[in-house]
């Protein structure tokens, strides 16, 4: 106990230098995405050099769809962390079906605990070489200067230990599940000569679409494998021979030093003696000691020295062996400790490609209104946010010493139609045409591949027959827009109203000038003219 007193008193700028970065790391690792929104927003609102205060020094001209681009970027920006809770409404029970799906549902990532025990056991391990390597680092260099070298190699020894042993666990727990797969597939689909290769590209999103998929093919849409779906090594081997090199390489070194110290041990006994007998003062010890002991006869001091050499060498022989035994347990505890490393790795890590994910959005909620109320909350949040960077910005902008009369009416008059909502509004629109887009052209390739077929019917036949055109049930798009093609604007005219809600309404309304009541009584009739077509 005095000891680890002595070594905490003499080495604790190291161990606090240590402990401060890993605890760092740790806050990295769990508030990622709040550590980039912050570095985003101190981006923009850094004093002199950041870009609303670069914006306040620019020219800026309005681009032709009414917004400033710089506007845009910080609505872009904003958006960017916006859409990472912008789930629809289903999203914790699809979560839910994925890590089902990907047989990762009771699994759970390391908590604040696991990760203290592993800083702690890479303290441990460090001690363990830093006393090891200090006495041969640097050997011009001071005691000090050697002990903090030694520290600092023996820090990334156990750091490199930690990942790699981190990465074998993972690699453990992902070979199982490819293990589950192959089973799988030899008892369901190898029967029905199934190809053991994944069918859909299914993320949580997606997760529904391979509901009527067997088990080893759910599993295999979700998991990354090789070519021959078989389980991999690489990261094992090179942990093994890792751990082995530095396990007998303790070892060695320990070995080796004892020796050394042995062999000083005996030169220092022998210089000793060879100095005793040449200095006068302690050959007349010696004389006045032996006129008072009793002389022994020549043969029974052979006999005693020669016990006492023996004594010597079996006390000597005695300390190695305890020695050795003592650093094989060190050994032994090094390589224990990275098993507990690979243990960690297995039982908590996952393989699926968005399990990680899907966690993180089921793991502090009970259910899916939990999470929507969550949701909402950091969306307003970012939202209001994102109005109050636009503001600065304009009143950067307002502040130039050279701006026309137009553009300060553009500022003033034209920022109600310019805010955060109305960009949404118009992500919201582009995402419905990319949507929508596919459909169309695929039912236009129909029509034209049955078109082109027309004139070889017609040539067999005495009268024309018309021709019945399987196009998709409903065609939600095409009802839209010849619904309102006379009065919806050009950049609506590939809108599905019937998949937009209310609030979506309200701000395409004000965005684009419209009546509200009448853009929802054009979303009624699109509503009621989608279910004709589809009983029909």
């Amino acid at each position: 106990m005095d000891e680890l007193k002595l070594f905490l008193a003499a080495y604790w700028q190291l161990i606090t230098v240590f402990v401060s970065f890993m605890l760092f790391v740790l806050a990295l690792k769990v508030w990622w995405s709040e550590v980039k929104f912050f570095v985003m927003r101190t981006g923009w609102s850094f004093p002199l050099i950041g870009r609303l205060a670069r914006a306040g020094r620019s020219d800026h001209k309005l681009g032709g769809d009414g917004w400033y681009p710089i506007e845009k970027r910080v609505c872009s920006d904003f958006y960017e962390h916006y859409k990472d809770f912008s789930q629809s409404p289903d999203y914790y029970e699809k979560c839910d079906d994925y890590l089902n799906k990907v047989e990762e549902s009771g699994r759970s990532e390391k908590g604040p605990f696991l990760w203290a025990l592993i800083i702690g056991l890479i303290l441990l391990e460090a001690v363990g070489f830093a006393y090891v390597l200090a006495p041969f680092m640097a050997k011009n260099a001071s005691s000090n200067e050697q002990t903090m070298l030694a520290w600092f190699v023996a820090f990334l020894l156990s750091i490199a230990a930690v990942f790699l042993t981190e990465l074998t666990g993972k690699e453990w727990h992902k070979n199982s599940l490819l293990k589950k797969i192959r089973g799988w597939w030899e008892i369901e689909g190898k029967q029905k000569k199934l190809n053991l290769m994944p069918e859909k590209d299914i993320s949580i999103d997606k997760t529904y679409n391979d509901n009527n998929s067997l088990k080893f093919q759910q599993v295999l849409n979700r998991v990354p494998a090789n070519a021959s779906v078989t389980p991999t090594y690489t990261a094992t081997v090179i942990t093994l021979v890792y751990i082995c090199f530095l396990a007998v390489g303790a070892y060695l070194v320990r070995s080796y030093t004892l020796d050394a110290d042995n062999t000083e041990m005996v030169n220092q006994a022998v210089m000793f003696e060879q100095t005793a007998a040449d200095d006068p003062m302690a050959l007349l010890e010696q004389s006045a000691e032996s006129e008072d002991d009793i002389a022994l006869p020549a043969e029974l001091a052979q006999v005693n020295e020669t016990a006492t050499k023996k004594a010597e060498d079996e006390a000597t022989s005695a300390r190695s062996s305890a020695s050795r035994v003592t650093f094989v347990i060190l050994s032994v505890i090094f390589v224990m400790i990275q098993v507990v490393g690979i243990y960690f790795g297995f039982a908590f890590s996952y393989a699926g490609k968005e399990s990680v994910k899907a966690r993180n959005y089921t793991k502090n909620f009970n259910s899916a209104e939990e999470l929507n109320d969550w949701l909402e909350l950091k969306k307003d949040l970012i939202a209001s946010q994102a109005e109050a960077y636009l503001q600065r910005l304009r009143e950067k902008m307002s502040r130039r010493a050279v701006i026309s009369s137009d553009e300060q009416e553009a500022l003033q008059v034209g920022s109600t139609q310019r805010t955060f909502h109305h960009y949404l509004a118009n992500q919201a629109v582009k995402k419905q045409v990319q949507a929508t887009t596919p459909i169309v052209t695929q039912s236009s390739v129909v029509v034209s591949q049955v078109v082109a077929a027309t004139p070889v019917v017609a040539s067999v036949q005495t009268e024309p027959t018309p021709v019945e055109v399987a196009t998709p049930a409903a065609a939600p798009v095409q009802v839209a827009a010849q619904t309102a093609e006379q009065s919806l604007p050009a950049e609506l005219a590939d809108v599905d109203l019937t998949k937009l809600s209310e609030e979506d309404l309200t701000v395409l309304a004000e965005d684009f000038e419209l009546d509200l009541a009448w853009l929802k009584k054009q979303q009624r009739l699109a509503i009621i003219k989608s279910k004709s077509r589809t009983s029909v």
